[in-house]
């Protein structure tokens, strides 16, 4: 721990449930954290989990910069843009996500030229891999940016890895886990039985520790202009998982729309349809063979576990 202790790291996105697991690592790890928060609530989170807290405007390279010179910062994770890789069931704004990906990408590679920044880490995506058919992709396989937000998505990649700055990009299967506000959204739909509207195409998906993880592996290697896909073992589709959440919660499997609806029919926005309608199957095995990653949560029934019994502690501690 001694030696990383004079060693800061800038982690956007630090009060999600993702970036709370990064930062955490971090500090058990020496490292001095600075997290940005948007609210008190973000702020308060963050000082638990051992971080300094600051309220950046990420689309702004000068906020970025300041912040970066002032703690000191030479590492960055970036796990900001990761809130939207998940079921789609909180609604985000999606205007404001393409924004983060097209200009806050450009802003943080910016800030990280102007301050020296030794390496930056950026959370990506494996649906930008769109349909593979049912196919294994590795980091190889061609992108798809027919949509804007999958076009934004591979712009955030790209504008990063030319920087100048050493860049390591992670694409990550859909998130879930403790804090991941699209998945307490699905639980509180499931309790109150309501219905629920996800592909039966197969996807890949990650355990927030795992790809925690996995990003603080690769900060620390520092695989400079190298992509990963961070995923587990057995890709399953959103209905899959939906199903399986609801047996581990013990309540009825959701209902659907009845026919004639199909998830390209219903009225939804553009960026929101597509992640429910892709089917990608990434392979993890060059994270495994060159970062010496795997996860711990392989499966996603041990996975919505450990979820539940995280969630079911920090009520207890509430109450």
């Amino acid at each position: 721990m001694s030696e990383n202790t004079s060693l800061g790291v800038y982690v956007t996105g630090a009060a999600t449930g993702l970036g709370r697991a990064v930062v955490r690592q971090l500090v058990a790890r020496g490292y001095t954290v600075t997290g940005t928060a948007v609210t008190m609530a973000d702020a308060n989170a963050i000082r638990q989990d051992g971080g300094l807290p600051v309220y950046d405007d990420l689309l702004r390279s000068g906020a970025i910069l300041s912040t970066l010179k002032m703690t000191k910062a030479t590492l960055i994770v970036n796990t900001a843009p990761q809130v939207i890789n998940t079921l789609p069931f909180h609604k985000p704004d999606w205007d404001y996500y393409q924004k983060l990906l097209i200009d806050g990408s450009a802003a943080l590679a910016d800030a990280a030229a102007q301050a020296g920044v030794q390496f930056v880490v950026h959370a990506s995506y494996a649906f930008l891999y769109g349909d593979t058919h049912g196919e294994w992709a590795d980091e190889s396989h061609a992108l798809d940016t027919s949509n804007p937000l999958f076009a934004a998505a591979a712009q955030a990649e790209k504008t990063l890895l030319n920087s100048g700055v050493p860049v390591c990009v992670l694409r990550a299967g859909y998130n879930y886990g403790p804090g991941n506000q699209s998945i307490e959204t699905l639980h509180e739909r499931l309790i109150n039985r309501g219905v629920v509207n996800v592909s039966e195409d197969v996807a890949s998906w990650v355990q927030i520790n795992d790809l925690a993880d996995a990003l603080v592996l690769a900060l620390e290697k520092q695989p400079a202009g190298e992509v990963f896909n961070i995923a587990d073992d057995e890709p399953v589709s959103p209905m899959h998982f939906v199903k399986q959440f609801a047996d581990n919660l013990s309540v009825s499997h959701p209902g659907k729309l009845p026919l004639p609806f199909n998830l390209g029919e219903l009225v939804l926005p553009a960026a929101e349809r597509a992640l429910l309608d892709v089917s990608v199957k990434a392979s993890a095995a060059k994270a495994k063979e060159q970062l010496g990653w795997g996860p711990q949560y392989t499966s996603m029934t041990a996975g919505i576990e450990q979820m539940l019994l995280a969630w079911r502690a920090a009520e207890s501690v509430q109450v």
